[in-house]
């Protein structure tokens, strides 16, 4: 569903993301853990391009959401004039090797020949999928609520799928209506965000996202900014959506929610990747000495 490919990202000098790789299958709940500043909000961001990664690409359903990236496509690099060259100057080295070398040393220039351009358009126009179509099968869920203050609740809730001509009005309402029901706040269809609880406007959030029918769900600390009596009733609502079997990616510092929701736990720490495993595995068979480091003081 989701794949994500080498992703790099920085700001100014700082590598955040430093080549994460990471793919997701239809029905996965992905839980994303690790220590702050490690790079799991980024790369959740990076996934639905709220933050646009330096390097790499994300796919979605076999469609591309970021710009093509040629250090993933040996049919391109082969197509340019540095590969071109570098052949009939080594004849001797194999393709492979070239490849290799342009790749770790980042030769391309930035126009490498028509042939080479020519490649990289047909991709574009063949693969690629506006982030704007592919939004709304992904729906995000932030720190911070993100609720419009100046509407109520139904409206917050329908106010993106009739602007975007998803659904009548009449038939936005009638879908908000079932989702607080199903959430357990049917009476607050007209309160204000200010008269609710941080855990009764995450909730509402979540129902929001819901409402555009996604495909999968993109989870950034949703309980961080939630005193820890309201924490419980917010996980409670995302495991009952994951029981569901919609496609999840959580980013979360709450392991005993981890252990219980996740089909696959990953360890981000400086920017990469460092284990991923199963839930019964990652916490009592952890290898990497950064995750147990890690585990033994949070758990």
């Amino acid at each position: 569903m989701i794949n994500a490919k080498n992703i790099y990202k920085s700001f100014n000098k700082h590598e955040v993301l430093k080549g994460v790789s990471l793919n997701i299958k239809k029905g996965e709940k992905v839980v994303i853990v690790g220590p702050s500043g490690s790079g799991k909000s980024t790369f959740l961001r990076c996934l639905n391009l709220l933050e646009e990664a330096t390097n790499g690409e994300i796919w979605l359903d076999g469609k591309l959401l970021t710009d093509v990236d040629p250090y993933l496509h040996d049919d391109i690099i082969e197509l340019s004039n540095t590969y071109k060259t570098m052949r009939v100057n080594a004849p001797d080295r194999t393709a492979q090797e070239i490849l290799n070398e342009i790749k770790t040393n980042k030769l391309l220039k930035r126009f490498e020949g028509k042939d080479y351009s020519a490649k990289i358009k047909e991709i574009r126009n063949n693969e690629h999928l506006d982030i704007n179509i592919a939004r709304r099968n992904m729906g995000m869920v932030f720190q911070q609520f993100n609720l419009f203050k100046n509407m109520n609740v139904l409206n917050n809730m329908i106010y993106a799928p009739v602007k975007l001509k998803i659904m009548t009005k009449e038939d936005a309402i009638a879908k908000a209506k079932g989702l607080l029901e199903r959430i357990n706040l049917p009476d607050k269809i007209d309160a204000f965000p200010s008269s609710l609880s941080g855990g009764q406007q995450q909730r509402i959030a979540i129902a929001r996202s819901l409402m555009m029918n996604p495909e999968v769900m993109l989870f950034d600390e949703p309980t961080s900014a939630l005193d820890p009596e309201m924490v419980g009733e917010v996980l409670a609502l995302i495991k009952e959506l994951a029981d569901s079997g919609i496609t999840m990616v959580i980013v979360t510092h709450e392991m005993g929610f981890a252990r219980e929701v996740a089909s696959r736990i990953i360890f981000m720490d400086d920017g990469i990747i460092k284990e991923e495993n199963t839930p019964q595995e990652f916490f009592s068979n952890p290898k990497n000495c950064r995750l147990q480091e890690f585990l033994s003081k949070v758990l």
